[in-house]
């Protein structure tokens, strides 16, 4: 069976049903393929979560921090109605998703290098974390690579940007997490779905008001969603 062939079985299959993450992978090269596990949205969880976009509106989605666009690549093949944007700070990993991308044949993916916390978000209806940000409080040991700043003091800062987005985007954003994004989530936004997949909790969030009505905010812990803060 040809390369090609491959990419085509993957994205056909992937239309009708699921697929598993090795088949996946190995669309993928070696240095990639080796760190899916450990760093990227498993193939099932992408698949539900791009139906759980569809059915809440979203029409244009970021994956903020795409890695190697394994999410967006995935979902862009469940549901071709839905434009998947990813925004990766490393640029070899934006190449390989791209690439893939185009072997795939999608044309409702795209992918951008950057911070995604200081990208623009006002395009998008709808927001993907599956914890972004949680390889700043990595050992190195456990680091991607070494070729962009992984901090405690980046992390904040980037929660705290988050945060900020967030609580700045429209009325009806869809925000769906994976293992959360690491920070609060004003309570502007409604829970409206959770269900346990694979190793976490797959939770949608939609903002159905302008502004947070109190100090209170959800925080997302291992098993259950709190409400905290000084008005609760």
């Amino acid at each position: 069976m040809s390369e090609d062939d491959d990419f085509t079985r993957v994205r056909r299959a992937l239309g009708g049903g699921p697929v598993a993450d090795a088949a996946f992978d190995a669309l993928y090269p070696d240095p990639i393929r080796s760190r899916s596990a450990q760093f990227w949205t498993p193939v099932a969880v992408a698949a539900r979560a791009a139906a759980l976009f569809a059915d809440h509106g979203a029409r244009r989605v970021l994956d903020v921090g795409s890695g190697a666009g394994k999410f967006c690549l995935a979902a862009a093949c469940v549901r071709p109605e839905v434009d998947f944007w990813g925004v990766e700070q490393r640029p070899h990993l934006v190449e390989a998703a791209r690439r893939l991308g185009t072997q795939l044949g999608l044309e409702n993916v795209r992918f951008a290098t950057g911070d995604a916390t200081n990208f623009s978000w006002s395009a998008f209806d709808g927001l993907y974390f599956y914890n972004p940000f949680a390889e700043n409080l990595c050992s190195e040991s456990d680091h991607l690579d070494e070729t962009v700043e992984l901090s405690n003091r980046r992390y904040m800062a980037d929660i705290k940007r988050v945060i900020a987005a967030i609580g700045a985007a429209p009325v009806g954003t869809c925000l769906i997490t994976y293992h959360s994004f690491g920070g609060p989530i004003p309570t502007s936004y409604q829970l409206a779905h959770e269900e346990r997949i694979w190793t976490d909790w797959l939770r949608v969030w939609v903002k159905r008001r302008a502004t947070a009505e109190s100090a209170n905010f959800y925080v997302e812990g291992l098993d259950r969603v709190l409400l905290v803060g000084s008005g609760s």
